[in-house]
C-alpha cells in the first residue's frame, strides 16, 4: 500500500512540478529570443553612436583649446615682467585677448589663465564666479592637479559635481591643461576652461525621439557620480540611489536588467575610450524601460497565464480532494516552529482529531513549554548576575575618583590657591552629577565630563601637561557607557608623567568606523614594560580579567574596570587594546558600538 509521503509526491510531480518545468521552458526561450532581437543588438550599436557623438563633441574643444593655448599673444601675457594678474599694467588687454580667443567658441562660458606664482586674468560670458573656489596654491596640492601634470599638455577633464570643493559647480564641464612656451615647451602658466555643451541636450532629443519619458543616457564617473543626466533631472545624484543593482562601471561593454528610478528598465554601460582625451574614469549608461522593450511579448504571456490558471486550477481541486486537511496542518506546525524559532515561546498548536496529527501537537506544547521555563530561569539568572557586576565595577570607579580628586584639592589648599581650589570645587560639582545620569550617556556629555577633569588636573600639575580633543559633531550624540574616557586619561597623568615636570602631551580622537566607534587615547608619557603588557593578557578583542599583582596595578585601576565594563556591556567584539612602548608613551583603543540609546 502507497504511504502518504509517495503519495503527495507523485501528485505534486504530475499536477504541479511537470507543468511549471514545461511553461518555464517555454517562457524562457520565448523571451530570450525577443529580447535578444529587440534590446541587445540595437542597444550596442545605440550606447556606441551616443559614445561617438560624446566623444567627437570633447575631441573638438580639446582640438580648440589646443589651437589657442600656444597663441604668441597668450604665451605673451605669461612672460610678462609684471605678471599677468590685475597689477598689470596689460591686465584689460589681457581679458580683451581672453575674449577674442577663447570665447569665440560657443561651447566656452569662463576662461582662466594662471601664471606660475598664482596671478591670473579670467573673463566669460555670464557669470562672473571664479572657476576655482579655492587658493591657487591649495588647487596645487589636489590631487586634480597633479592629473593635469601627469597629463603633460592634454586636457584634464572635470566633469558638473566632480570636485566641488575646489571647482564651482555651476553644472558646466571644466578643461584644465598646461600653457607651454611654443619654443622652448617650458611650463609657463595654467588653462582653465568652463565649457557648456548644448550639442549633448541636442543629441539626447534626436536618439530618444518617439521614445519613453523614461529613456535616457547618462556620463556616470566611476565613483558612481551622475556628471551629466540627458533629462537634467538627477545630475550630481549618486548612481547607487536610482538602480537597484550594482552596476559595473568598468567593463567596456554589459547589460543588465535593473528598476531604475522606480521602473523596471534594461540597462546598458559603455565605457568612453576617452584617455587620448584626458577623461578616463566616465562611463556611458543607456536606460530603456521593459515596458517598451516587451511590447511584443504580450500576446505570448497571455497565454502563459491562462496555461497557468488552469495548471493551478488542477493543484486547486488535487489540494481540496485529497491533502487539505494535512497540509494546512502541516503549514500551520511550521509557522507555530518559525515563531519559536524568533523566540516566541507562547505559541500552541490546537490539538485536534485523533490520529498522528494530535500526537504531534501534544508533544510540540509539551516541549514548548518546558524551553519556555528554563530560558526564563536562565534570563533571570543571567540578568541578575550582569546588573551584580556591572554595579561592583562602577562601585569601584567612585570611590578610586573622588580620592584622586580630593588629593588634588588638598594639594592646593596646603599651597594657599583659593581661587583654584574654587575652580576645582565647581568642576568637581559638575563632575559629580554624571553618576546622576543613567548607565549609557551621550559622548557629547562624556567628553564634557572629561574636559572638567582634565581642568581639575591641569590645576594641580602646572605645566605638567596639554591635552587636545578632536570629535566630529556628528558622532556627539551616540551612546557610550559613563566614566569610560576618564580612568584612560588618568593613567596618562598618574603613571606616563611620572618623574615629569613638563612637557606632556595627551590627544583624545574619536572616530567612525563604519558599524563602531573607536576612541583613541596618546600619550607621550614613559610608556608601559612588555611585561606589565604581558600580565594584563592582552587579547586582540579585548582584556581578559588579569591577575592583580603590584605590577599590573600600577598602570591603573580605572583601565581595567572599564575594560571589564565594555567587555560585559557590549560583549567581546568591543572593549580596550594597548599599545605601548618604553619612553616614546601610549596609545589606548577604545571601541564600542555605534548607536544612540532610547
Amino acid at each position: 500500500m502507497m504511504n502518504l509521503r509517495k503519495k503527495v509526491f507523485l501528485a505534486f510531480f504530475a499536477f504541479i512540478i511537470i507543468p511549471l518545468i514545461i511553461i518555464g521552458a517555454i517562457t524562457y526561450f520565448v523571451i530570450q529570443n525577443i529580447i535578444q532581437g529587440n534590446y541587445t543588438d540595437q542597444s550596442e550599436l545605440t550606447i556606441q553612436a551616443i559614445g561617438q557623438n560624446i566623444t567627437s563633441i570633447f575631441k573638438e574643444a580639446n582640438t580648440y583649446s589646443e589651437y589657442w593655448r600656444f597663441q604668441n599673444e597668450l604665451n605673451a601675457m605669461l612672460t610678462a615682467p609684471d605678471g599677468i594678474g590685475s597689477d598689470s599694467a596689460r591686465y584689460l588687454e589681457n581679458i580683451g585677448s581672453l575674449k577674442g580667443t577663447f570665447l569665440t567658441y560657443g561651447a566656452v562660458e569662463k576662461v582662466a589663465i594662471y601664471d606660475l606664482q598664482g596671478g591670473y586674468v579670467s573673463s566669460y560670458k555670464r557669470s562672473d564666479k571664479n572657476i576655482l573656489k579655492v587658493p591657487f596654491y591649495q588647487f596645487q596640492q589636489e590631487s586634480v592637479f597633479k592629473e593635469m601634470i601627469k597629463q603633460n599638455g592634454r586636457s584634464t577633464w572635470v566633469g558638473p559635481n566632480e570636485y566641488t570643493d575646489i571647482i564651482d559647480n555651476d553644472g558646466l564641464f571644466t578643461s584644465i591643461r598646461l600653457m607651454r612656451d611654443p619654443s622652448s615647451m617650458e611650463i609657463k602658466g595654467y588653462l582653465l576652461l568652463k565649457l557648456k555643451f548644448g550639442e549633448l541636450d541636442r543629441l539626447a532629443s534626436t536618439f530618444f525621439y518617439n521614445q519613453p519619458e523614461e529613456s535616457r543616457f547618462l556620463i556616470v564617473n566611476h565613483e558612481g557620480t551622475i556628471l551629466k543626466d540627458s533629462k537634467n533631472q538627477i545630475d550630481g545624484k549618486k548612481l547607487a540611489d536610482y538602480s537597484s543593482k550594482n552596476v559595473d562601471l568598468t567593463k567596456e561593454y554589459a547589460t543588465s536588467k535593473v528598476v531604475f528610478n522606480g521602473v523596471e528598465s534594461m540597462l546598458s554601460v559603455y565605457d568612453f575610450d576617452l584617455e587620448k582625451e584626458g577623461i578616463t574614469n566616465w562611463s556611458l549608461i543607456y536606460i530603456t524601460p521593459w515596458d517598451y522593450l516587451s511590447g511584443k511579448m504580450i500576446t505570448v504571456l497571455k497565454w502563459v497565464s491562462i496555461f497557468i490558471m488552469f495548471v493551478l486550477t488542477c493543484a486547486l481541486l488535487f489540494n481540496l480532494l485529497f491533502v487539505n486537511r494535512y497540509i494546512r496542518f502541516i503549514l500551520h506546525f511550521v509557522s507555530k516552529m518559525k515563531y519559536v524559532e524568533l523566540g516566541d515561546l507562547r505559541v500552541r498548536v490546537p490539538v485536534k482529531g485523533k490520529d498522528e496529527t494530535t500526537i504531534l501537537a501534544r508533544g510540540f506544547n509539551s516541549l514548548v513549554e518546558r524551553m519556555e521555563s528554563l530560558i526564563e530561569d536562565v534570563k533571570m539568572e543571567q540578568e541578575r548576575k550582569k546588573k551584580a557586576e556591572l554595579m561592583l565595577l562602577e562601585a569601584q570607579i567612585k570611590p578610586h575618583f573622588l580620592f584622586n580628586t580630593l588629593e588634588s584639592i588638598n594639594a592646593l589648599a596646603i599651597q594657599n590657591e583659593g581661587k583654584k581650589v574654587s575652580q576645582i570645587v565647581y568642576r568637581l560639582g559638575s563632575m559629580l552629577r554624571m553618576f546622576e545620569h543613567e548607565e549609557e550617556i551621550s559622548i557629547a556629555l562624556e567628553i564634557n565630563y572629561l574636559k572638567n577633569y582634565l581642568d581639575i588636573q591641569a590645576f594641580r600639575f602646572e605645566n605638567l601637561f596639554q591635552f587636545e580633543i578632536d570629535i566630529s559633531k556628528n558622532l556627539e550624540n551616540y551612546s557610550i557607557l559613563k566614566l569610560t574616557l576618564q580612568p584612560l586619561v588618568e593613567n596618562s597623568i598618574q603613571h606616563g608623567f611620572e618623574g615629569r615636570e613638563s612637557g606632556g602631551k595627551i590627544k583624545i580622537t574619536v572616530e567612525d568606523q563604519d558599524e563602531y566607534i573607536v576612541i583613541w587615547v596618546e600619550d607621550n608619557g614613559k610608556g608601559i614594560t612588555n611585561e606589565v603588557l604581558h600580565r594584563l593578557e592582552y587579547k586582540g578583542t579585548g582584556f581578559k580579567l588579569p591577575k592583580q599583582t603590584s605590577e599590573t596595578k600600577r598602570i591603573g585601576l580605572g583601565i581595567l574596570n572599564v575594560a571589564d565594563r565594555l567587555r560585559i556591556h557590549y560583549g567581546s567584539s568591543c572593549g580596550i587594546f594597548i599599545c605601548s612602548e618604553l619612553g616614546k608613551g601610549t596609545t589606548i583603543k577604545c571601541v564600542i558600538p555605534k548607536y544612540i540609546a532610547g
